[in-house]
């Protein structure tokens, strides 16, 4: 079988659909922590001036109206931000922004009052010395990152144009997305990492890889994520948001010489995931759907459990609206130049609000969906600078509004047909434990400008608790299981799964789960792949059957992440299922998978030691009336700790067979006697838990299957 990735490794695919097809960009990425200046003039005020293309710009104030295009969206779906502007007049001052795109046409005159001078970068420069400060103006007629910078941060009542989510906001353009030509892989890594940094509250990239594909992303350009969530804006942390892409449905070269020797069929269509590429699995970014202007799931979006919230993104202002921003200045550059035969009247520079073709109506994409979601946290951070970026997802999750819901038609099936029996390939919304409505395609729903500065004006810093991690300090995952000697046989076409399940100690307020599969299947876009947590919420990290191919032949810890289990406490066992939906590409096995969780304590559990981690179990057979001997990791608690505390019982709830008993500080070939007696065959539940002067950790507990001497 042979897979041809020429498509990808021309360039990687840029968040924005277009008529002509999809810009360039770079998969570049380490450099330094520059520093940075403000510049700029200010803005206009709700109380003089207007801006002649704000009657079309449906996404922030959605009448109904069709945005140039053939058809009209739907009143009321948008982002709430009107009375936020003019009644609040909450504009994003004092916000800066980054906008790592295609570089932006910074003499235009709706942006240039909210540039940040000076702090531009251009990385198409070969020397790093260079980038800083360069100009950032876009190669030939690629008007991908004015149009970003337009959303957000368009000049408001100025009588010229639109106006951005933050009208008020100060940014700065990086030429980053671009063809990485003769380019080294040490030196777009380079580039990679120092778009990361820079004294900024907001990062926006409407930028990402293809959803077909499954790629790994280098760990260091995950490090520097969460070093800028852990340094930047004084410790508080900035805000990485970015596209989920828009491969929901894509077609890629795929032949297969065994199964079509001649090449005839060539071609496979897949069902993208957000998922797919790991810069996308970090509890560290926003990852932004799009939707359209009747409220519904963009055509393009890429989904997957990864999704934090959705926005706004149009279709293709053609035939249904789109979103209407700034354009490269001129009839001649832009998508003003780029014209077809169905190009909207709009951008040919005949309509007498566009004479100058300064503007287009033909944005979409989740490269829009993410800068209006960039542009509401500006608003956010004026109404309240010290929220951390934790608190923004926060906001940002529970002012997010549930929308497309209707509880007859939850159910989805497979968007191309490629279900099995017996199978539900998705629910479009689900509720989980703590009361927390998510989706696959909307995350936890359209961002809600008002709701969300509403919120942060009153917000209370200490509503969530310092945050935890289920790793050591070295970032070891605690909660591994290893099935290498006897993997799990994942059924072709059954929709009965392979089953495996960890137990998970640590008893955290959800933020985030990750998980780290291991599979030799030969093609893992065949497989589903669900977590279950231990409220019984149930999260499709990776759908059935869609068709996304990998750079290598197997999943080697590929890292999956979902959100579906935001709020609810994480102590007790987490299952995993992969479901295999075709048996044309043969058959594999789960070979392991870890999980991590991200959170933070209960309010009552904030005293409370962390439990003991890595218990192993030595060897059995054993006397009928012993436990195997056991050894652990001590708690993470430390000096703290009084003593630990073992039991064993017929299940994780039941301690009959040995009560909780005292054994010391001694971590390391410890064992339990005078058992009941243990039958053959019976599983058995080992817990130990830590006590100190906050009282008794959560439990962590292991099986084993009595074989008795």
């Amino acid at each position: 079988m042979r897979i041809s990735f020429f498509l990808l490794l021309l360039a990687l695919a840029i968040g924005c659909v277009k008529e002509e097809g999809k810009i360039s960009e770079a998969d570049s990425t380490t450099g330094g922590t520059t520093g940075s200046t403000s510049g700029g003039s200010t803005t206009g005020s709700p109380s003089i001036g207007s801006d002649p293309l704000f009657s079309q710009a449906w996404h922030l104030h959605n009448t109904g109206q069709n945005g140039f295009s053939l058809s009209n969206g739907t009143a009321g779906h948008d982002i709430n931000v009107k009375e936020v502007h003019e009644d609040l007049e909450i504009l994003g001052t004092g916000v800066r922004i980054a906008v790592s795109d295609s570089g932006v046409d910074t003499s235009h005159p709706d942006l240039d009052g909210n540039l940040l001078t000076g702090e531009h970068r251009n990385y198409t420069l070969s020397l790093s010395t260079d980038w800083l400060g360069a100009d950032p103006d876009p190669a030939g007629n690629e008007p991908h990152g004015t149009n970003v910078s337009g959303i957000i941060a368009a000049e408001g009542w100025n009588n010229v144009g639109s106006r951005g989510v933050a009208p008020a906001a100060k940014f700065a353009a990086f030429r980053y997305v671009y063809d990485p030509g003769n380019e080294t892989l040490s030196s777009r890594k380079a580039k990679e990492i120092d778009q990361l940094y820079g004294e900024f509250d907001i990062f926006n990239f409407s930028y990402g890889r293809p959803g077909y594909v499954f790629i790994q992303e280098d760990e260091d350009v995950l490090d520097a994520v969460k070093l800028g969530v852990t340094s930047l804006r004084s410790g508080k942390g900035t805000n990485y948001v970015q596209s989920a892409g828009n491969s929901r449905y894509e077609y890629y070269e795929y032949c297969d010489s065994v199964n079509d020797p001649l090449g005839l069929l060539c071609f496979m269509q897949s069902t993208g995931n957000a998922n797919a590429h790991e810069a996308l699995t970090t509890p560290y970014k926003i990852v932004v759907s799009a939707i359209d202007a009747k409220g519904k799931a963009a055509s393009y979006t890429t989904t997957g459990s990864n999704v934090w919230v959705s926005a706004p993104g149009g279709e293709d202002g053609i035939s249904e609206p789109a979103i209407v921003t700034t354009d490269i200045s001129g009839c001649s550059n832009g998508l003003s130049f780029r014209r077809s035969s169905l190009s909207a009247y709009f951008d040919f520079g005949f309509n007498s609000l566009n004479l100058n073709c300064d503007y287009t109506n033909r944005m979409n994409g989740t490269s829009s969906a993410a800068p209006i979601t960039s542009g509401v946290i500006a608003l956010m951070l004026e109404a309240n600078p010290s929220l951390t970026w934790r608190d923004i997802k926060h906001i940002l999750a529970v002012t997010a509004d549930q929308i497309d819901y209707d509880p007859f038609t939850n159910s989805e099936d497979h968007p191309l047909g490629f279900d099995i029996f017996g199978y539900q390939y998705d629910e479009k919304w689900i509720m989980n434990a703590a009361g927390r409505s998510f989706s696959n395609s909307y995350g936890f729903g359209r961002v809600d400008a008002g709701g969300a500065v509403a919120m942060a004006s009153t917000y209370n810093l200490s509503t969530l608790g310092t945050f935890e991690q289920t790793q050591n300090s070295v970032e070891t995952w605690y909660y591994e299981s290893d099935l290498s000697a006897s993997p799990l046989s994942i059924s072709d076409e059954s929709p009965i799964p392979a089953l495996d399940r960890i137990w998970v100690g640590h008893n955290y307020v959800i933020e985030s789960v990750q998980i780290a599969v291991t599979t030799d299947h030969p093609f893992p876009g065949d497989l589903a792949i669900h977590l279950v947590s231990p409220s019984g919420t149930e999260s499709r990290l990776l759908n059935l059957n869609n068709k996304i191919a990998g750079v290598s032949t197997t999943f080697d810890e590929k890292i999956l992440l979902s959100n579906a289990f935001y709020g609810e406490e994480s102590a007790g066992y987490w299952t995993i299922k992969v479901y295999d939906g075709d048996s044309l590409f043969g058959t594999g096995d789960l070979i392991k998978w870890k999980i991590l969780v991200s959170g933070h304590k209960k309010s009552t559990e904030v005293n409370k030691p962390y439990p003991p981690t890595f218990v192993t179990l030595g060897v059995i057979p054993v006397d009928d009336d012993v436990t195997p001997f056991f050894s652990f990791s001590d708690s993470a608690s430390g000096s703290s700790v009084w003593w630990y505390e073992a039991a064993v019982g017929l299940s994780e709830s039941d301690e009959t067979v040995k009560g909780w008993t005292n054994i010391g500080l001694t971590n390391s070939n410890q064992q339990l006697t005078s058992l009941a007696t243990l039958n053959d065959g019976q599983t058995y539940y080992l817990k130990i838990r830590a006590r100190s002067a906050g009282g008794y950790s959560s439990v962590q507990v292991v099986t084993w299957t009595a074989d008795t001497l």
